[in-house]
């Protein structure tokens, strides 16, 4: 299995660490955006399921990373394209709770449409 998706896949499932290593795991997710051709089915299969989980925790993430940051100062200096949305969960956060569960039928990335 592809060692970057093995970080972020435990990265994500590891929701009681510091911002710091919050803030890894989004950047580890853009490398595996860079090399989504090169992931077989398979493992395309578990980064969804782990996006999915990362979505819907967006908030618990959010405050986390907080604590050390903030997504929009993040977004500012790394202007990261509106297709990772991991780097908007700051915004996710804020979907009320019925556009969440609504949103857990279409991609993250739909789900930020929604937001804005």
């Amino acid at each position: 299995m592809n060692r970057l998706l093995q970080r972020y896949l435990v990265a994500v499932e590891s929701s009681e660490v510091s911002g710091f290593e919050h803030l890894d795991m989004l950047m580890l997710r853009d490398k595996l955006a860079e090399q989504n051709q090169q992931l077989t089915a398979r493992e395309r299969t578990l980064l969804v399921a782990a996006d999915r989980r990362l979505f819907e925790q967006a908030s618990m993430f959010d405050a986390a990373l907080s604590q050390i940051t903030s997504l929009a100062y993040e977004r500012s200096q790394r202007n990261p394209p509106p297709s990772h949305w991991w780097w908007y969960l700051d915004v996710m956060a804020g979907v009320p709770k019925t556009v969440q569960r609504a949103a857990r039928r279409i991609s993250p990335a739909a789900s930020l449409e929604l937001a804005r």
